[in-house]
């Protein structure tokens, strides 16, 4: 049994995960603090776009895969999801005035 009262050595190099949080977590505050209104839709609004550039990127890759399969509607559905995420896009960055 050990009964010594020393804490046992810790490593120097160990790093804490807070890299993950502080870099949205700085988006959010610049986004609020600079935006004034704007920038509370923009923090509301974000993660909805980046998903939807996720799913646009990833229907990207299974078309290209299976292009020649896709009918008429899934053509049309393809191209109102970019045509959607270019248009939030445009107005998220104040390109375009809704």
């Amino acid at each position: 049994m050990d009964t010594t009262a020393q804490t046992p050595p810790t490593d120097e190099t160990e790093k804490t995960g807070w890299g993950l949080a502080i870099l949205p977590s700085a988006g959010l505050l610049a986004c609020v603090r600079h935006g004034g209104t704007s920038g509370w839709w923009i923090a509301l609004w974000a993660p909805l776009l980046i998903l939807a550039a996720l799913v646009t990127a990833y229907e990207w890759s299974v078309s290209a895969r299976l292009r020649f399969r896709m009918g008429p509607w899934e053509w049309f559905a393809l191209l109102g999801t970019h045509v959607g995420l270019l248009l939030g896009g445009g107005i998220a960055v104040g390109l375009l005035n809704p």
